[in-house]
């Protein structure tokens, strides 16, 4: 077995990419008011200097969808797009279709994919990128394209290939970004017909949305950001991309009517932009970003600026600090930071996934062995239900909040003393401080701090999520309310054996930083 395990690290080496040197640098699009959303968004009540960014949370994955498709709809001059994951499927394919109709009108995109979930559609990126006002291109990917060889190319260059962009984004015409926690995809959107996540992200306008285009930039003209026609040596012919564009309408037209009918709406183009002025919070904010690492440069052991930046102002809260993190694992450091605020009387309460909610049993393992450290320390847990009641307001399609439908989170929010907010793409766990790059929004406002803070404690409830307690023998228990009445679980709720079995397995190993 170890001759066999060597033989694929020594395979998998053998392949490594070229040089990353036919790469153009190009940068975002400036604001200059000249286009429609530019002049709207301009006229918009700025307080003062201090303020000069408005934000709107995009709770429910329908209007984050919506959203998305309206702003894409009014784009006139560019569109900047950053994603971990894009979906082949109804809301990865209809937004693609708006994409490629903008740039039909001569906007020009980039679009920029983590090259871990692309899976082998390298053809079908090579199309879209056929279009001459669109340049895509996949980041940090693996030499080796296909099949059991992606698996020897990750095995030979694993200290690279496990270190993702996590990152999500998109700019439209330097005015206005939508950034967060959502990747593209029907889980996202309130569109799966098996699991459905409560996510978050921001709506932006204002100063801020120049930040967020630097920190695209930043990736776009990495070493690491190889264009697709670099990658996959095909040249389709016009032929080729006639087909795959009437293909593409022929499946987005039964695309669009299942989302209608799901949405339960006539139209999914019907949210004109200047509704939305009154919507929006006006405040100081910043954007912090995990600066890419060069192809050359593997170090896993140094924490990563948006780590750091969100661990100072948690160190500097005095009352109040409420997380929520899809897969919340903070190792060492995090349980020691938490556990001397909680000693110190700061009020610290942790929403993450239940074992029955969370799409990823090896994660819930990491986040289970630290259970009973952070109960000691005074830290408030709360495990979301897979049957949140919660689901029926937060889940805007018919029939996703079924019994068959699972409710999941994958919001990564923080609130400071009800003060600052963070919303991005950070997870509190070993990954996301070692080894991805990650996003993270920042909004000095009372105001949104406050709104997160409700958005996040109705999950609290005991219709909602499970609250963990140590009994007086130090065992784990799980309290939840059903029908009104208060339930108690002494092992993982609703699961079975071998499910159960697996996350203690995982638990086992030192496997955290790779979760």
């Amino acid at each position: 077995m170890s001759c066999f395990f060597m033989l694929c690290m020594s395979l998998g080496g053998c392949a490594s990419l070229e040089v990353n040197d036919t790469r153009k640098l190009s940068y975002a699009f400036s604001n200059d008011g000249d286009t429609s959303i530019g002049k709207l968004f301009n006229s918009s009540e700025i307080g003062s200097l201090e303020e000069s960014s408005g934000f709107t949370i995009l709770d429910s994955g329908r209007d984050a969808f919506l959203k998305r498709l309206a702003i894409v709809a009014a784009a006139e001059k560019a569109i900047d797009l950053q994603y971990y994951i894009w979906n082949s499927d109804s809301s990865g394919r209809l937004l693609a279709e708006q994409l490629l109709l903008a740039a039909d009108r001569g906007v020009h995109i980039r679009l920029l994919l983590d090259d871990f979930n692309v899976g082998d559609r390298d053809d079908v990126l090579a199309l879209v990128n056929a279009h001459p006002n669109i340049e895509l291109r996949v980041y940090n990917p693996n030499a080796l394209r296909s099949g059991f060889g992606k698996i020897l190319g990750l095995l030979g260059d694993f200290g690279r290939l496990n270190q993702r962009m996590h990152n999500k984004s998109i700019v439209v015409d330097g005015s206005v970004a939508i950034v967060g926690g959502r990747n593209i995809g029907d889980e996202y959107f309130d569109l799966h017909d098996e699991i459905n996540f409560r996510d978050r992200d921001m709506l932006a306008i204002g100063s801020i949305v120049s930040e967020i285009s630097t920190s695209f930039d930043a990736y776009w003209n990495n070493d690491r950001a190889f264009s697709i026609s670099f990658i996959d040596s095909s040249s389709p012919t016009e032929d080729d991309v006639s087909r795959f564009r009437a293909q593409l309408i022929n499946r987005v037209a039964e695309d669009k009517k299942s989302i209608k009918q799901a949405y339960q709406l006539e139209t999914l183009f019907d949210d004109p932009l200047n509704a939305w002025l009154d919507d929006f919070v006006w405040a100081r904010a910043e954007i912090v970003f995990d600066q890419p690492l060069s192809i050359d440069e593997h170090e896993d052991d140094q924490i990563k600026r948006v780590a750091n930046t969100l661990a100072e102002l948690a160190k500097q809260v005095e009352n109040e600090l409420i997380i929520e993190s899809a897969y919340f694992i903070p190792g060492d450091e995090g349980v020691s930071i938490l556990g001397r605020l909680g000693i110190e009387g700061v009020q610290v309460s942790a929403l993450t996934n239940s074992l029955a909610s969370n799409d990823l049993t090896t994660n819930h393992s990491g986040y289970a062995r630290r259970r009973e450290a952070l109960l000691e320390n005074l830290v408030e847990l709360y495990e979301l239900r897979p049957d949140a009641a919660s689901c029926q307001n937060l889940v805007k399609s018919i029939h996703k909040c079924d019994d068959d439908t699972l409710f999941g989170l994958h919001a990564k929010s923080i609130v400071f003393d009800r003060e600052i907010a963070f919303v991005g793409s950070f997870n509190v766990n070993q990954r996301s401080v070692y080894l991805n790059s990650e996003t993270a929004l920042i909004i000095y406002s009372s105001e949104l701090a406050k709104s997160l803070a409700k958005d996040i404690e109705e999950n609290f409830k005991g219709e909602n999520s499970w609250k963990l307690n140590l009994t007086v023998d130090g065992e784990l228990e799980w309290v939840g309310n059903t029908e009104g009445k208060e339930i108690r679980y002494t092992h993982e709720p609703k699961t079975g054996f071998w499910r159960r079995f697996s996350s203690g397995f995982f638990a086992l190993f030192p496997i955290e930083k790779y979760l």
